[in-house]
Parts: structure tokens; sequence; C-alpha cells
């Protein structure tokens, strides 16, 4: 059961990754993205937005390319975007970052 998140007003912050069924690029990005979920799932909340069914939210933010993550503070404003993929450590870092400077 997917958990319903309020992206506009968060209770915690959110990390957002933008995919697609069809990107190589995302099916590379989505274990590793699945590994921080796990690692901090007590601290901030994660949000796999499709982006082919999901097309308001992609508008909203602005994709142009997948895979897209952004991390989002409790104010639901944007801290950290970044557009491919990425590793584990840069994701972490940027989510310690933002936990440390609330």
């Amino acid at each position: 059961m997917e958990m319903k998140i309020d992206i506009d007003n968060p209770i915690r912050p959110v990390l957002l990754e933008f995919f697609a069924d069809w990107c190589m690029p995302c099916k590379t990005l989505s274990p590793i993205i699945d590994k921080i979920e796990n690692k901090v799932n007590s601290l901030i909340d994660v949000k796999k937005i499709n982006i082919d069914k999901e097309k308001n939210l992609t508008a909203e933010f602005y994709i142009q390319s997948v895979p897209t993550l952004i991390l989002l503070d409790n104010n639901g404003e944007i801290f950290w975007r970044f557009a491919g993929v990425t590793t584990e450590l840069e994701i972490i870092k940027q989510i310690h970052s933002l936990l440390f400077e609330m």
C-alpha cells in the first residue's frame, strides 16, 4: 500500500524521484533510491513519480529529463535538484545537509 504524501504541505522532507518505465538510467537509479529509502525512511519520505502517469506533477516541477531527483524541505521548498544518475553517497549527503540545516 502506497502512502499518500502531500507534496505541497509535507510533514517532513520528501525525496521525489521522477522516472519513466522506458528510461534505462531510471532503472539504474531505482535500486539506489530503494536502498536509500530503507536507510532514511524514519527521517524523510520518498515518492517515486512516473512522468507518464503523473503529468501534472511533472509539469509543476518542470521536469525536462529523467531521472530527476528533487529533495523538498519541510515547507515544500526545493532544497536540492539533480537530473541524471548519481551515487547513493551523494544523495545521502544532500539528505544529511538538509536535515542538519533544519
